[in-house]
């Protein structure tokens, strides 16, 4: 594809696509644009998957926001800024390739299990997402002309997408903050659990009476302790269908440290 490839609009795709998203009404959830903008580019190009990551401005993590070709309940749901690609996308802002997935923090622990995706087969390209002088994210995707060795047109074009896209995914963003400053600061997420935790377990404590726990030594700290994490890992094992990986990654803790719990409390896996 030369450089002049936007000099006649009505017969490249290139321009039909762009002049498509530009037009696109904006939804009302960032993912439902997000497969709105991918539904056109696979009208135009082989597209088989992509992935919107964006930036948690508190934590130095990414997080899948929207991702179109494969089920969410089976993708990495998040990986570390500054590690791979990825990171090295980030920082210096310029769209790169990713050949090796098992070597990339996001997609590694995937590839070492049996459910590795045929839609998701290396070289994947990573853009960045900046507007501002900031960076939102990145946008993973396998290539719009098929595999080479050099994706020069590819970056080209979307490169030129990026910056479609950047200042709608930050507007995005922003109106996510506007009603919570309306309202106020809220409370932080640890504080509401503090209280919904703290409600229950004032309601389990006052259906036992000191005296008999004192006496027949039930161990009722223990037993709480298990309760609540047998029943958050089969929950988030259930939301997940049962994807290890994907649960381990919802709950916080390493794959190996839920293996263990789940021996421990026997979670059968399915």
């Amino acid at each position: 594809m030369p450089s002049t490839f936007f000099i006649n609009p009505r017969s490249n795709p290139e321009m039909r696509s762009l002049n498509e998203i530009i037009l696109l009404p904006q939804q009302n959830r960032l993912q439902d644009y997000f497969l709105g903008v991918m539904a056109i580019l696979s009208d135009h190009f082989s597209i088989r998957y992509s992935a919107l990551f964006l930036r948690d401005p508190q934590k130095d993590w990414l997080h899948l926001e929207a991702l179109f070709g494969i089920e969410n309940e089976i993708h990495p749901l998040s990986c570390p800024i500054h590690k791979g690609t990825i990171g090295k996308v980030l920082e210096s802002r310029r769209p790169m390739t990713i050949q090796n997935l098992g070597q990339e923090p996001l997609y590694e622990e995937m590839m070492k299990t049996q459910k590795r995706m045929e839609k998701i087969q290396p070289p994947l390209l990573c853009v960045p997402l900046t507007t501002d002088n900031e960076s939102l994210g990145v946008i993973n995707m396998n290539s719009l002309y098929g595999p080479r060795h050099e994706f020069i047109e590819d970056f080209q074009f979307l490169s030129i997408l990026s910056a479609i896209l950047s200042p709608v995914i930050k507007n995005y963003q922003m109106k996510k903050v506007e009603p919570v400053l309306k309202e106020g600061k809220p409370k932080a997420k640890s504080h509401l659990l503090d209280e919904i935790l703290e409600q229950k377990l004032a309601e389990v404590l006052n259906k036992i009476d000191p005296y008999v726990e004192t006496k027949t030594k039930m161990g009722i700290f223990d037993d709480i302790i298990r309760v609540v994490e047998k029943i958050l890992i089969r929950s988030a094992l259930e939301r997940v269908n049962y994807v290890q990986m994907t649960a381990s990654q919802l709950l916080g803790i390493n794959r190996n440290t839920l293996r263990k719990k789940m021996k421990d409390l026997k979670i059968k896996p399915k």
